[in-house]
């Protein structure tokens, strides 16, 4: 075997400081945290380029940080190659902002130049900062009512007395608002603030059984708006939309509505005299209703034009006939900044039209997204446009916005408290002119970046990466839902299933954080248990759902290296572990979950008739997360209770192999639908077992004449164990089949997104062919085809593992992962010659351990560890 290392950047001896982030944000105007996280990223021109230290100075003055002083931090210089560290100097309090900057030293103690100079600004750090009351247009008279009103509009008029140094705004709006400032709206976000169990509710009608022991969280979302206001008369309006807070169009799950439309808005200026002046809402706003008669996430938005309220949010307007603003009960839960990315009109996305006849015509785009369409039409007063939204499987799911003319001039619209999933339109007109032009599709998601990117020759592989990709952009809505149109629920066991491809993916540092906050928050502190949706709003599940509560959690440290979520949740995962341990019968296995609860097991097998054992699941995931929690326990030297975990999974793994190991026919059950690799991939299957198993699993999968039989749990393990145990060319023959069941259907034009189910089909309310579980196969083009593994022993990626698993019918495969450290990449291609060759780019300050594959006839060369910079490997044939 031949192998050529060579450095392919040379020249150039400057270290470059880049993408400063605090608490992973740019810029944040709301952090909460006393010793928030600092990080910085390094580049260079040349190989092998290290951090040996650092200098942070932190400073609440410009001019002092750029003078090189911190008043509130200079850490002088400290030796260490960290580039994630936690702030150490002086206390902050609410709202104040801080500049600072970094520098560094390299391995050979040269120091770097200053990094350009970054800000955070604190949030409202206790709930006494919060002057403003809680505003509403109405009680709620009718609590047990699916009947809901128009949007309420909020207005107040104030005086900037003085020319002004800063102004920040901080609000929240339950379920959804809109704010405006002198008749300009304030930010680009859409569907905000995310959704949170904000609130006590009375939960009535519950298809599934769930003890409501929750805590509740309310986002507010924080804005510096100093240069939206005048040192004069100053208008802030806003609107408020039901969105999941006083959601009752959907009531399969059950009654899941708080309570009407409320909410809190304070906006605290400071003079250039360092006064200050705080506008808080209270009674003294003026609200009305106006033309938004309906709004509802599920069912659409209705908006009669005729019923306009003018320049509402601008000075000088008429408000007398406005009643007052009521001060109204807040929610229970407690009010924290956002740190979710805001939902944001992501893209336009063209679409072609046809007229069918003189009130209708279907707009057709290339694609499924989510999102609203905004309208640009003229016609009488009084004349409607309907417009249903018909999804990629035929359905509209009840998905319908209504716009009533006004009537004159051209006439502009669309939603802001609604969403709809969508690939054709039809548009229903009565006294309304449509052409091509009156139609425009937004695409709108969470705005998370993509940090990933994955290609092969081979074009069935890239359309399952672009499939996944829309097919998340379409389910981001500050949750990861199910399905964007019909039940649009964060299910538990959704999440944990996909999550290392989404960690692959996309930047999910503060998504990720979010949505195990909301397991945390839904979860029962008294017994353990973990609902199948965070926030809770029902669905059907079993311990593979709620074991998301440490897989999650879990993945996440080992992508990002930062114990902060362990050590906030480790109780509440112990607890999970802890509740599994009190559903066994007499044989240790698993059986039941909640009182009348439903246990799925492994879901979405073929035509969904589930044949493996229910217990069978549900005690392989005992046994899996009480492995993971003895690796949490370690990593946050527990010894005790690592120990601890560690004799209770050998148990569970000798009550599951008593119950279902078959030394007849080495087959765990019958080894269909993923039996044996539930027991080969979580590590339950003994040693001296183990080739046995793994023979007999591949006899099965002959049989199936390499066809996956398995549902969302271990389709992407059996990738897994397959590829682990030097069978990637069954993996790979298993992903590029072009029958059913695959993924073929994909090469047909008319499917964009992933399915639910393997066939397309589903239950009788929708067929899920945007739906986000069959993604999880995505990681494995990431850490098995390129080899991008993250180090478990060290994580974080500061060393991380390249280890790519060619298979012959590909003839290359590249793909790039931004770490915090910077962009890992791993590109392989097959020469004319047939040789392998390997480029690997490796971030500055970081290393990696290259382990190439045997190609030709040769032996595996030992692992190889290379530092930084751009890396070239051959393997000749």
């Amino acid at each position: 075997m031949l192998v050529m290392l060579l450095c392919l950047a040379c020249g150039g001896k400057n270290t470059y400081i880049v993408n400063l982030r605090c608490d992973y944000m740019e810029n944040p105007l709301s952090v909460e945290s006393s010793t928030p996280m600092l990080q910085w990223q390094l580049t260079s021109k040349e190989n092998g380029k290290t951090q040996s230290a650092y200098r942070v100075i932190v400073s609440s003055d410009l001019s002092l940080v750029k003078k090189d002083q911190g008043d509130y931090w200079d850490s002088g210089k400290i030796t260490s190659t960290e580039s994630i560290i936690r702030y150490q100097g002086k206390e902050i309090s609410s709202g104040t902002q801080l500049y600072w900057k970094v520098m560094i030293w390299d391995e050979d103690d040269t120091p770097s130049d200053w990094s350009d100079i970054a800000s955070w600004t604190m949030g409202l750090l206790s709930p006494s900062d919060w002057k403003a009351k809680w505003i509403g247009d109405r009680e709620d008279i009718y609590p047990d009512s699916t009947l809901t009103f128009p949007a309420p509009y909020f207005r107040k008029e104030f005086v900037a007395k003085k020319p002004i140094k800063k102004a920040m705004a901080y609000v929240c709006g339950l379920g959804f608002y809109e704010m405006y400032l002198n008749g300009k709206k304030v930010g680009d976000q859409v569907l905000a603030p995310a959704v949170t169990n904000y609130d006590k509710r009375s939960l009535k009608k519950l298809l599934y059984h769930y003890d409501d022991q929750s805590t509740q969280r309310v986002f507010y979302n924080a804005f510096d708006v100093t240069g939206m206001l005048k040192m004069e008369d100053n208008v802030v309006g806003a609107i408020l939309g039901n969105g999941w807070y006083n959601q009752r169009d959907r009531i399969v799950e059950g009654h899941m509505w708080y309570d009407t439309p409320k909410m809190i808005l304070q906006i605290e200026i400071e003079y250039k005299d360092n006064t200050k002046e705080t506008i808080v809402s209270d009674h003294s706003w003026k609200t009305a209703t106006g033309p938004l008669l309906h709004d509802a996430i599920f069912t659409g938005e209705v908006y009669d034009a005729r019923k306009g309220l003018g320049l509402w949010n601008q000075e000088a307007y008429d408000d007398s006939a406005w009643k007052s603003a009521l001060e109204v009960r807040p929610p229970t839960g407690e009010l924290r900044a956002q740190t979710v990315p805001f939902n944001r009109v992501m893209d336009v996305v063209s679409t072609t039209f046809k007229r069918v006849n003189d009130s209708l015509s279907v707009f057709t785009l290339p694609e499924t997204i989510s999102g609203w369409c905004a309208l640009n039409v003229k016609g009488k007063s009084g004349g409607k446009v309907k417009l249903r939204f018909i999804s990629e499987e035929g359905l509209d799911y009840g998905q319908t916005d209504t716009y009533i003319l006004k009537g004159g001039d051209k006439e502009e619209w669309e939603p802001k408290f609604t969403w709809h999933t969508f690939r054709k339109i039809e548009v229903i007109s009565e006294g309304a002119e449509i052409s091509e032009h009156s139609l425009t599709a937004k695409s709108i998601y969470t705005d998370v970046k993509n940090v990933g990117r994955f290609e092969c020759s081979n074009e069935l592989f890239n359309k399952i990466t672009l499939a996944y990709n829309r097919t998340m952009h379409a389910n981001f809505k500050g949750i990861i839902s199910s399905d964007p149109h019909r039940e649009r629920l964060a299910y538990t066991g959704d999440g944990q299933v996909i999550t290392e491809s989404l960690l692959y993916s996309y930047d999910m540092a503060r998504f990720l954080r979010k949505f195990i906050d909301d397991m945390s928050d839904a979860r029962n502190k008294n017994t353990g248990y973990v609902p199948h949706t965070a926030p809770f709003s029902g669905g059907g599940g079993g311990p593979a759902w709620g074991s998301a509560y440490v897989i999650i959690p879990w993945n996440y440290y080992c992508h990002y290296g930062d114990t902060t979520v362990l050590q906030e949740h480790y109780d509440g995962m112990k607890q999970w572990v802890e509740y599994l341990g009190t559903r066994t019968d007499e044989r240790g296995l698993i059986v039941r979950e909640e009182p009348n609860g439903w246990c799925l097991g492994e879901w979405c097998t073929l035509y969904n008739n589930i044949e493996i054992p229910i217990t069978l699941v549900n005690t392989a995931y005992y046994y899996y997360v009480t492995c993971i929690m003895a690796d949490v326990a370690k990593a946050l030297d527990k010894e005790d209770d690592a120990a601890s975990f560690l004799t209770l999974s050998q148990m569970i793994k000798e009550n599951f192999n008593s119950a279902f190991y078959d030394p007849l026919t080495n087959h765990y059950w019958k080894g269909k639908q993923g039996a044996d690799v539930f027991a080969l991939g979580f590590g339950l299957v003994p040693e001296d077992k183990y080739e046995k198993v793994f023979s007999a699993m591949l006899e099965h999968l002959a049989e199936l004449n390499y066809h996956f039989d398995t549902g969302i749990f271990a389709t992407p393990l059996l990738l897994k164990v397959l590829t682990e145990n030097g069978r990637v060319d069954i993996a790979y023959q298993l992903m590029n089949q072009r029958d059913f069941p695959g993924y073929s259907y994909l090469l047909d034009s008319q499917n964009s997104t992933l399915w639910e189910t393997w066939d397309g089909g589903g239950d009788p309310g929708g067929c899920g062919h945007c739906h986000p579980m069959f993604g999880s196969v995505v990681a494995w083009f990431y850490n098995s085809l390129a080899g991008i593994k993250p180090d478990k022993a060290d994580p974080g990626m500061k060393h991380f593992y390249i280890a790519p698993q060619p298979v012959s019918d590909l003839s290359y495969c590249k793909a790039s992962y931004n770490s915090l450290y910077g962009d890992v990449a791993s590109s392989w291609e097959i020469d004319e010659k047939g040789n392998f060759n390997l480029k690997v780019d490796i971030p500055v300050n970081t290393s990696a351990t290259i382990i190439l594959p045997e190609w030709g006839e040769k032996p595996a060369q030992e692992p190889i560890v290379v530092s930084s910079g751009s890396h070239h490997f051959t393997v000749s044939r």
